[in-house]
């Protein structure tokens, strides 16, 4: 399993609990911030471990930022084309196909004792 690091950004929300993998996205943002996708590393420079730099969070759920907001992450110019390079980078990612993060387990700790 990753490690999840710390998320700056969430302004103390509570975010949704992860769903099973292939159940439909609820935006917890367990997969983003486990580790960031090819494109976020090609496009974006993100290092390969750690949260996704383009990782953002609104009304109470976790965002994809290349697929909103393509020309905050790509250095662009301008916001023109925000939405037809976002439809693109959510068609390869595979956004609305449900979770494809793989389910995590809590480490057994062992019984706790009233020692």
């Amino acid at each position: 399993m990753a490690t999840i690091h710390l998320i700056d950004g969430t302004s103390g929300q509570l975010l949704p609990v992860k769903r099973p993998k292939a159940a439909s996205c609820n935006g917890c943002g367990y997969c983003c911030a486990a580790e960031p996708c090819a494109l976020a590393v090609e496009y974006v420079g993100a290092s390969k471990e750690g949260p996704c730099p383009a990782l953002e969070f609104e009304d109470g759920r976790a965002w994809c930022g290349l697929v909103r907001h393509a020309s905050r992450y790509m250095d662009l110019p301008n916001d023109w084309a925000d939405r037809i390079i976002g439809e693109m980078f959510a068609a390869a990612l595979g956004a609305g196909r449900g979770c494809d993060a793989d389910d995590y387990t809590l480490p057994d700790i062992g019984e706790a004792s009233d020692a």
